[in-house]
């Protein structure tokens, strides 16, 4: 017997565990996960601060799970760029993720700038070069946020970062597989970087 909920328009927890289900799953069997590296020839997306709306999110997880899919071709938390928490005592639900800085400290601790650690011109976007990184941590401890929104990878040791994923053309998969919407990316023009560059 379906439990109605008494307001027009929602959704219970069994119909939407249920249409999350479908969904993830028909996005699995979708989604195409051979995609460009970083510096090809690839169209830039307008997008650098994504914004997370905890009255929406459900914390259903399809985020972290396309996050891993699409950069690692295997599903993991641990292999995700974000992650979500939950508090304990209002029941929201949060989504860590690198929050692009205007000064990087990652970047500027990293002891390979510019060849591991590297920011695009264009977007002003901090990313890793996986086959430069040495995986010594220094950008961990260097962020300021707790937890530390870069990680290494917990097979190859290399640093992970939410990289807006620059290299997709469609902009972050994250905001397009999100079940309720929660997620969304707007741009800000980049900042100059040090010497006058900008971005």
């Amino acid at each position: 017997m379906a439990v109605k909920t008494g307001k027009p328009g929602s959704v219970g927890r069994r119909e939407f565990i249920a249409g999350a289900g479908v969904f993830v799953t028909g996005a699995v069997s979708t989604l195409a996960v051979g995609a460009p590296t970083v510096g090809e020839n690839v169209a830039r997306h307008p997008c650098r601060v994504l914004l997370h709306d905890p009255t929406a999110c459900a914390g259903c997880g399809t985020c972290v799970m396309m996050c891993s899919l699409y950069h690692e071709g295997e599903v993991g938390p641990t292999l995700s760029r974000s992650e979500i928490t939950r508090d304990p005592f209002s029941y929201d639900f949060a989504v860590n993720v690198c929050e692009q800085c205007y000064f990087p400290q990652c970047y500027f601790a990293c002891p390979l700038k510019d060849t591991a650690r590297l920011l695009d011109d264009e977007t002003g976007i901090v990313y890793v070069d996986e086959d430069e990184c040495i995986g010594c941590g220094s950008c961990v401890a260097a962020c300021r946020f707790d937890p530390p929104r870069t990680t290494l990878h917990p097979v190859k040791g290399v640093a992970l970062n939410c990289d807006r994923c620059l290299d997709r053309a469609q902009g972050p998969i994250c905001v397009d597989y999100c079940t309720m919407e929660a997620l969304t990316c707007v741009s800000l023009r980049p900042p100059r970087r040090p010497g006058g560059r900008r971005g």
